[in-house]
């Protein structure tokens, strides 16, 4: 597990990690990941709040920390 900026607590935690998996075994979601990633890069997209798992997952993919 790749550790964030944010602390995470221990289901965010494994829900993070459900979806890296996820990630790395489904080729559909792999696509609308990367896909999703893409749009947020070019949308320069900010969300107040607590980001989502998926949200996580997409702010660890464009940092190249996974």
């Amino acid at each position: 597990m790749t550790k964030t900026d944010d602390s995470l607590t221990k289901d965010e935690d494994l829900e993070l990690d459900e979806l890296i998996d996820k990630f790395k075994n489904d080729d559909d979601y792999f696509a609308h990941i990367q896909r999703t990633a893409v749009t947020h890069i070019l949308s320069k997209n900010t969300k107040s709040g607590r980001p989502s798992a998926e949200e996580r997952l997409i702010k660890l993919l464009i940092n190249n920390r996974y």
